[in-house]
């Protein structure tokens, strides 16, 4: 889905091309339920939700307006197959997931890395992105220090712009994306 297909307001979205590695990297096609974790726009939800109508879909986010806009993206996507929930990661939840997603941490990076891994079934997929670098080395060092294996690759898209009389790439922010695994 391209960026500009998406209702934005004023919050944080995945960008396409991120989106794009991410979904890969959480392996949704035989997934029946997935967790969107600091959704925003909701850009990796709809998107999940859409490509594959048979996910069960649940987002947090600790931001109304966030949940507000995604339920927008939601209507203009026609994607049923996603609740939201009004709330701040770590919470109460009864589901286990075969991935989840987590696209902002509100500073609760540890908690967030040690109840994902409960939620997540053996074998579930868990994909972190940041723009801090930071927060990166904190998930890092939590992962390294509880012993799971992982991969972290920086991905940096630029798209082709019209400058004056030339042109040029037009860089977006890069992002760290952290892909993990839950072992037996």
């Amino acid at each position: 889905m391209k960026d500009d297909c998406f209702i934005r307001g004023a919050v944080p979205m995945t960008k396409e091309e991120v989106r794009t590695v991410s979904l890969a990297k959480l392996q949704l096609s035989d997934a029946e339920k997935f967790l969107d974790i600091g959704t925003g726009t909701g850009s990796i939800a709809i998107e999940a939700a859409h490509l594959y109508p048979q996910l069960n879909v649940t987002t947090i986010d600790s931001n109304q307006t966030a949940l507000d806009v995604l339920k927008q993206n939601q209507a203009k996507f026609q994607v049923e197959n996603i609740r939201s929930i009004l709330g701040k990661a770590p919470i109460e939840i009864e589901d286990k997931f075969d991935a989840i997603f987590v696209g902002g941490t509100g500073g609760n990076m540890t908690e967030i890395l040690s109840w994902s891994f409960e939620q997540l079934k053996v074998g579930g997929r868990l994909v972190l992105n940041f723009i801090l670098l930071e927060n990166a080395f904190e998930a890092i060092d939590w992962l390294e220090n509880n012993q799971h294996s992982f991969q972290a690759i920086q991905l940096q898209a630029s798209h082709f712009t019209k400058l004056g009389q030339g042109h040029y790439f037009k860089p977006q922010n890069p992002v760290i994306i952290i892909e993990t695994r839950k072992e037996e």
